[in-house]
């Protein structure tokens, strides 16, 4: 039986990126392909794939005021 696929592009290039701009970005307890992404008493939560890039990069922007684009 094969592992489990996780997407190392999507936690390499966002997460990461989201981690040295002073968000805590820790993986949920039950599903390690989805993530908590906390920063200023605002969370949410999002699966690591690259289909959840645009309502993250709209979530960032509206409520914690931070442009994934521009880092």
């Amino acid at each position: 039986m094969a592992g489990k696929h996780f997407n190392r592009k999507f936690v390499n290039e966002v997460i990461g990126t989201l981690k040295k701009n002073g968000f805590v970005c820790e993986p949920l307890r039950t599903n390690k392909n989805k993530y908590i992404i906390k920063r200023n008493g605002e969370e949410i939560i999002v699966h690591s794939g690259m289909s959840c890039y645009h309502p993250l990069r709209r979530w960032l922007k509206t409520y914690c005021d931070f442009d994934l684009e521009e880092v």
